[in-house]
């Protein structure tokens, strides 16, 4: 499925094919035009239509002689090494905007509104650029990083269980959950699962949260040892945008089994 942009808005179409863009829907559209124009319009709730966006960048875009360029990629400035201190190491694995249709991907979101409370995760499994294979679940007392732990959780199980012998890369934009797995999980499992040593004179202040679903995902990424990698939410990716869709059906889902049924707490159930 393509979106295609309205031939009434003649800057945005000027636009969108001077930088060779493509979307899949409305909503996605809106978002990489913001991004490559750099403008901070403020978006529609999910659900609605994104053409009164649409029509907003459409006029900013009018008002100036020439579409607006491409945004200037960051210059990387070596920092001097200070004497007696370490180099800082990179916390988070990110993601490339390159190679996202090769192979088996793997895209987990969710989240919770409001938080803590009725929550949702999800995740979308795509190779070679194409879905096959999708899942999502909520729960109504939960928050935002229960959620995102329970997506990353889920979809390695989902790998795990059906034996797939090839590569697989898993992203996710939440980073406490991308270092949570690369690099807290480590120093918290060496410590007891605690924050802070054994010899801490403060132990309750090295509790881990969320422990259960820590120790959870630790043991799913024994199964899949792999690198998370950290994917910026909310700026048209389509696997992010599926997987934040999951996972707020899953909460919607969630939301309705407990009014139908009070002694529900927690819904998980899966499309293929």
């Amino acid at each position: 499925m393509t979106y295609r942009i309205p031939d009434t808005l003649p800057a945005l179409t000027k636009f969108v094919r001077k930088h060779s863009l493509q979307f899949s829907t409305e909503r996605q559209a809106a978002f990489m035009i913001q991004q490559i124009a750099q403008t901070r319009l403020k978006f529609p709730p999910k659900g609605e239509s994104c053409f009164p966006l649409l029509l907003k960048l459409e006029k900013a875009l009018a008002d100036q002689a020439e579409s607006l360029p491409l945004a200037p990629a960051p210059k990387v400035v070596a920092r001097p090494k200070q004497k007696g201190k370490k180099p800082d190491r990179a916390k988070v694995v990110v993601s490339p905007a390159i190679d996202l249709n090769v192979g088996l991907v793997i895209f987990c979101d969710g989240g919770c509104e409001p938080n803590p409370g009725a929550g949702g995760w999800g995740f979308a499994v795509y190779r070679d650029g194409v879905e096959i294979h999708s899942a999502y679940g909520g729960d109504v007392q939960a928050t935002n990083n229960t959620m995102e732990i329970t997506a990353a959780l889920m979809a390695l199980r989902w790998f795990a269980d059906r034996g797939v012998v090839e590569p697989v890369r898993v992203l996710c934009d939440s980073q406490y959950v991308v270092r949570g797995c690369n690099e807290w999980r480590h120093k918290w499992k060496k410590n007891g699962w605690s924050r802070r040593g054994p010899n801490s004179t403060k132990p309750e202040a090295g509790v881990v949260a969320n422990l259960g679903l820590w120790k959870e995902l630790d043991e799913a990424l024994a199964l899949v040892p792999i690198t998370l990698e950290w994917v910026r939410g909310h700026i048209g990716t389509v696997g992010n945008e599926r997987a934040d869709e999951l996972a707020s059906i899953g909460r919607e889902d969630a939301l309705a089994a407990l009014q139908s049924d009070p002694i529900a707490q927690q819904l998980r159930c899966e499309v293929s």
